[in-house]
């Protein structure tokens, strides 16, 4: 498998790690994240008066652990969404950590399964799906909903990046969200791309028909929803097979 040049648009500082991955990977990766992060004021409730914690992103472990937490917090239950977050989660001295291994509907099976009863910590985005307060909206698990983090859009990409894809010289742009894939398209407008041209690697199939929606028409999507796997779609981009 030859190198691609491929637009990493997840935010810093995961971004910069899938670069370095890339990297070492052998691909030309270029940075162009859609959004950056910005942490929100918040309260954090006392552990002696919540079951569990629930994280559905990095941002969110990230987000917290920028209060002052009692040991309590970091000793209760802790269900993530998947991997990379369960992995954020220990790294930073959460014992005792549950991974759905999956996306938000494994997230919540799980929750249901384990019936702690509640009440619940779900630090969040101010910008998200809301599948998880949906899910427990007049149940006895009491979930918690509160913002800690919201990610800023960008108003532009570089003018390097932008004449890249003007001529068709990105081999793939790798999308992590609906939210970013929505706001690419966006920025495609705005700058006279033809999204139509342009093969796009997805962490999920929701992401892919967001931009299928826009006019995307060459797309591969990741098996899991994990970095790995949506590596693993590179080599199939080279065989030219599309979702």
């Amino acid at each position: 498998m030859s190198g691609k040049t491929l637009l990493v648009t997840r935010p810093f500082p995961g971004g910069q790690k899938t670069v370095a991955s890339l990297m070492d990977l052998g691909h030309q990766p270029m940075a162009a994240p859609l959004f950056s992060k910005r942490i929100l004021p918040f309260d954090v409730p006392s552990p002696h008066n919540m079951v569990a914690t629930i994280f559905t992103s990095p941002n969110a472990v990230k987000a917290v652990l920028s209060a002052e937490l009692e040991i309590g917090h970091q000793l209760l239950p802790c269900f993530t969404v998947g991997d990379t977050t369960a992995q954020v989660a220990e790294n930073n001295g959460f014992h005792n950590v549950i991974n759905a291994k999956g996306n938000a509907q494994d997230l919540i099976a799980m929750i249901k399964k384990m019936g702690l009863g509640g009440p619940y910590f779900y630090p969040c985005a101010i910008d998200r799906k809301p599948d998880i307060e949906e899910a427990f909206f007049g149940t006895e698990f009491m979930v918690q909903m509160t913002p800690v983090y919201e990610m800023i859009a960008v108003k532009s990409l570089s003018n390097p990046v932008i004449k890249r894809l003007q001529e068709n010289r990105i081999d793939a742009v790798l999308l992590y969200s609906q939210r970013a894939a929505s706001h690419f398209a966006k920025l495609c407008v705005d700058n006279n791309i033809d999204i139509s041209t342009l093969n796009f690697i997805c962490l999920s199939p929701s992401i892919w028909h967001t931009l299928q929606t826009a006019g995307a028409q060459s797309g591969y999507v990741a098996q899991d929803p994990n970095e790995n796997a949506l590596f693993t779609q590179i080599d199939i981009l080279s065989d030219g097979k599309s979702a």
